[in-house]
């Protein structure tokens, strides 16, 4: 049987108010550098965090996980993944220029700042 996906939340609303300012921001701010930034994934539903933490571990057997916990600063309000609307999850450029505006805004990928190839489009408070 399969297991279906949840949907993915793109609306920033969801988010908590002073992050969302920040990630509106950071969005204005990559968009005025000429990058094209979208967002790909805001607030996740406990549902979703789960079907994503099951990929590779109870369906999509044969894919690398895409979470490392069942649990996730996206179901706070306090996390985005944002891609290259025309390049989507390829630009190592754009993730890099991504990463220099977010900490600009105190704000860090998923491990604070110290390696962001391993979720590159995750920013979080």
């Amino acid at each position: 049987m399969a297991n279906p996906e949840p949907k993915r939340q793109t609306d920033l609303a969801g988010l908590k108010p002073a992050f969302r300012a920040k990630v509106v921001t950071l969005l204005d701010n990559m968009q005025a550098k000429g990058w094209d930034p979208v967002v790909f994934e805001a607030r996740r539903s406990a549902e979703r965090q789960a079907w994503l933490y099951g990929i590779s571990r109870t369906h999509h057997l044969k894919s690398r996980p895409v979470t490392w916990t069942r649990t996730s600063k996206h179901q706070a309000g306090v996390a985005v993944d944002i891609i290259s609307q025309e390049h989507g999850w390829s630009n190592h450029q754009f993730f890099d220029a991504l990463k220099r505006e977010a900490v600009k805004l105190a704000l860090h990928d998923y491990r604070g700042g110290q390696d962001f190839d391993k979720d590159c489009a995750h920013i979080q408070e």
